[in-house]
């Protein structure tokens, strides 16, 4: 068998008559925490925010839910959109005997796709709507696979599931996106500022300390050179995007971490030093807080 490298490969155009490309697509979809769980009359949940979406669904009973000040009373089927920093609490069993629901969050790094998933603006949705009857069997895939033990059948159940989230979201989107006529101003300002910060980036990511601290500046410009307040475009990027721009620079850098750790070729100082940090100690810190692991335990994860 003959191995050709990258480079001496043809580009195979030659003597073609038609063809076209898809986009290159590097996107991490992370789903994580999802749990069934039975409760009693005395159970509440106190207010919290994450950066992570939630999917929340009633599988028997009901509850009193609220997000961002507004209750909501969700019954058997019906689901609550919790998208990224929205405040929310549970205010207990509705009807005083018990509740059983099923929790999913899960985590999207492109920003592109955290974009398009701010256009599902609704929090309830009641049985029979799109997103309920499309999420239905994966929502029951999920709290079978959480009676099922611990190990390898399990596992595949919940990638399973996964998987089909993420097929089932992007089929929605498309949905949502044909009967869209017009793109807001809002949302193409905040697309404006996102794709600016990725040219930025990867033009002084070589020249950065690691630290962020001139993100805020470089907001200021851009905002400056749009015509806006640097208080109205992070508004409307986090509006967007469910991240502040100085998190979304944090998370286009943690994208490119876990695609440099996963190719065995690069030493962790060399990625460190792609990434523009001034030194392995720090880098190893911020991937730490980002992930809860070092370079060196995700690496191994990738093997």
């Amino acid at each position: 068998m003959l191995n050709h490298s990258n480079s001496s490969l043809p580009s195979g155009l030659e003597h073609s008559v038609s063809g076209s490309m898809l986009p290159d697509l590097q996107i991490s979809f992370r789903v994580f925490a999802a749990h069934r769980r039975k409760v009693n009359a005395n159970w509440s949940f106190p207010e919290h925010k994450h950066s992570q979406y939630e999917i929340n669904v009633v599988l028997e009973g009901s509850q009193y839910m609220r997000v961002e000040g507004k209750n909501y009373t969700q019954t058997e089927g019906e689901i609550l959109w919790l998208t990224p920093n929205q405040r929310h609490s549970s205010l207990g069993v509705l009807d005083g005997t018990t509740m059983e629901y099923v929790c999913i969050h899960f985590e999207v790094d492109d920003s592109w796709l955290r974009q398009q998933l701010s256009q599902l603006t609704d929090v309830r949705y009641p049985v029979g709507s799109p997103l309920e009857q499309a999420l239905r069997p994966i929502i029951k895939d999920v709290a079978q696979a959480t009676k099922e033990s611990e190990g390898t059948h399990q596992k595949l159940l919940t990638l399973l599931a996964s998987f089909r989230l993420f097929a089932v979201l992007s089929e929605l989107l498309l949905q949502v996106k044909q009967q869209l006529s017009a793109q807001n101003p809002t949302t193409e300002l905040a697309e404006q500022i996102a794709a600016h910060i990725e040219r930025e980036w990867a033009l002084v990511s070589n020249e950065e300390d690691g630290t962020d601290d001139k993100e805020p500046l470089r907001i200021e410009q851009l905002a400056e050179q749009l015509g806006y307040s640097s208080t109205h475009c992070n508004r409307v990027f986090h509006k967007a995007y469910g991240i502040s721009p100085r998190q979304y620079v944090s998370m286009i850098k943690l994208r490119k971490a876990k695609l440099l750790l996963m190719n065995p070729a690069l030493s962790i100082e060399q990625i460190s030093e792609q990434l523009g940090y001034r030194d392995l100690s720090q880098f190893s810190k911020q991937f730490k807080r980002w992930t809860n692991m070092s370079p060196t335990a995700y690496r191994q994860l990738s093997y």
